[in-house]
């Protein structure tokens, strides 16, 4: 009854795990009220952006966006803007 089994000790782990990143997560958030931030420490918009940056490559192009449009005879998508002629015999552009 009293006995140690594995998951008696795995629920137990999970407990103190629980408890220690719960006392971390609202050491975090108390900090950051204060306005005091680690050295190095990022809040989670920065963090968020570092990754959208990491995952996109490229942090100017992130956020463009460009209008396109379907050409008549090749049903292909085009640029509205600096729309160049695709070579193809009857082309619009």
């Amino acid at each position: 009854m009293f006995g140690f089994s594995f998951t008696k000790l795995l629920v137990l782990a999970a407990i103190v795990a629980a408890v220690w990143y719960g006392f971390k997560y609202v050491g975090r958030l108390e900090r950051m009220q204060k306005g005091e931030r680690k050295t190095g420490e990022r809040s989670f918009t920065e963090r968020l952006r570092k990754a959208t940056r990491a995952k996109d490559g490229a942090p100017g192009e992130a956020g463009r966006i460009e209008d396109t449009e379907q050409c008549p005879k090749c049903s292909a998508y085009v640029l509205v803007e600096g729309v160049e002629n695709c070579g193809r015999p009857g082309c619009p552009y």
